[in-house]
């Protein structure tokens, strides 16, 4: 496509980013309707702590490539909503661990079938092949923009 017939709509940076938009949206639908209080921010942040509890507000910022005040209003979020604390880090004072409480833990399961629900809606008729071929462009994509 040439620079004077340029169509927006069109465009790879245009329909990765509503696509990731839909998806974003089918997915807190989905924590939505099976009574999961949950942003799909939160769950990174969620799935993150079932891999390892207890990780660094810093660490969670990389781990979901976010920055660091938008990391703080998640948490400070997810404490009032009871699904993870924080504890002064046994070293440095000046940091915060951050650990998922009993009512976190709790939604584990029930957060992973709707993320796995997700994927299924959004692969729907799609084969396989034909997804490990989209997966691929994907990666080659990431590599371009971060290499």
């Amino acid at each position: 496509m040439g620079k004077s017939n340029y169509i927006l709509a069109e465009s790879i940076g245009y329909k990765i980013t509503n696509t990731a938009r839909l998806i974003t949206n089918r997915l807190n639908k989905n924590f939505k309707q099976n009574n999961l209080p949950v942003t799909n921010e939160q769950w990174a942040i969620m799935i993150r702590l079932w891999e390892e509890d207890g990780l660094t507000q810093n660490n969670l910022a990389e781990l979901t490539k976010k920055d660091s005040p938008s990391i703080s209003r998640l948490i400070n979020n997810m404490v009032k909503r009871d699904l993870v604390t924080r504890v002064p880090h046994p070293v440095d004072k000046r940091t915060n661990l951050i650990f998922l409480t009993a009512t976190g833990k709790k939604m584990q399961m029930s957060m992973i079938e709707q993320a796995q629900n997700t994927v299924d809606q959004i692969s729907n008729g799609i084969d396989k092949e034909e997804m490990d071929v989209f997966l691929k462009v994907l990666n080659k994509i990431d590599q371009n923009l971060t290499d």
